[in-house]
């Protein structure tokens, strides 16, 4: 009986760390939303509406973002309902339009229902509104916004303190998993010495 509450607080102990490390990963990261990554998962999802079986749930992950609408003129003509209506999207680093506002250049296919259809290129225009981007307008490119694989820089990336805060994170939970391993160890001895 001892040995099963022992067990049962250490599981209990092991989910209240877990959940205390993903709300400190929760706040650690709020404020560090990048426009490129609400562009890229806003195509993404618009490009999902067309596709069977999760045109609900695309929808609905287009709209947190921005109004699928404006994606309007990005659209195949036809597509195969089992694919995304993209049939691949590359985005580019944000360009500051002032007033919370960024631009972002992309670059997709159109996905037909025979195949791989014409490129499509353009810029988002996104505004911030608290921790969050949002996609307002698409526009066309303006001259030096241009997606990596044409030679314009790269996207940006999460700040290093993040990342150095995630092999803090990993780290943390190897020593949490070994100090329980060593528990499990000393008590499973102490069991067999007391048998």
């Amino acid at each position: 009986m001892v040995r099963r509450s022992t067990f049962a607080a250490v599981i209990a102990a092991v989910l209240v760390v877990l959940v205390g490390l993903g709300l400190a990963i929760h706040f650690a990261n709020a404020g560090h939303h990048r426009p490129e990554g609400a562009a890229e998962r806003w195509l993404a999802a618009v490009g999902d509406i067309g596709r069977r079986g999760v045109t609900a749930d695309a929808r609905s992950r287009a709209e947190r973002i921005g109004a699928p609408a404006i994606a309007a003129p990005l659209l195949p003509p036809s597509h195969n309902p089992r694919h995304s209506e993209f049939a691949d999207l590359e985005v580019g680093k944000a360009i500051d339009a002032g007033a919370s506002t960024v631009r972002v250049p992309f670059r997709l296919h159109q996905e037909l229902a025979s195949g791989v259809g014409p490129l499509k290129t353009g810029t988002l225009v996104l505004h911030r509104d608290g921790d969050t981007w949002h996609v307002t307008a698409l526009d066309a490119r303006r001259p030096g916004e241009k997606v990596r694989s044409e030679g314009g820089p790269p996207a940006s990336r999460a700040p290093l303190a993040l990342w150095l805060g995630a092999l803090a994170v990993g780290a943390i939970l190897a020593l949490i998993a070994h100090a329980i391993t060593r528990y499990a160890e000393r008590s499973a001895h102490r069991a067999v010495r007391a048998t």
